[in-house]
């Protein structure tokens, strides 16, 4: 994190400092009258796939905002090493409960459909 971003990585941060917490924010907001079919199916028969998937995407933008601190001298570089375990840790986690249970769906849908 220490070394300055180049210009891909940049606009990478950038766009997924602004476009993850949208999508947070709006499937949150249309969690009761959700706009898709497949959205509404998420929200009904996997919750907490939904839930733990939105929090992993917030981690995920968190990840970035603090990238780009360090990289235009918000925070230091010392402070965001000190981030990296408070970030990573529950990050991992959360990949892997994403992991397990977009699995449990994934075999709970092919089971439906036998």
């Amino acid at each position: 994190m220490s070394a300055p971003l180049d210009t891909f990585d940049l606009v990478a941060k950038l766009f997924s400092a602004v476009v993850l917490p949208l999508i947070v924010v709006l499937n949150i907001r249309q969690r009761a009258h959700p706009s898709t079919p497949f959205a509404a199916y998420l929200w009904t028969e996997e919750r907490r796939l939904t839930v733990v998937a939105l929090v992993f995407l917030g981690v995920l933008a968190a990840f970035s905002i603090l990238d780009l601190a360090t990289h235009f001298g918000i925070v230091s570089s010392a402070v965001s090493e000190a981030m990296l375990p408070v970030l990573g840790v529950p990050m991992a986690a959360m990949a892997l409960a994403v992991l397990v249970l977009g699995m449990r769906a994934t075999f709970k849908f092919m089971r439906a459909r036998v």
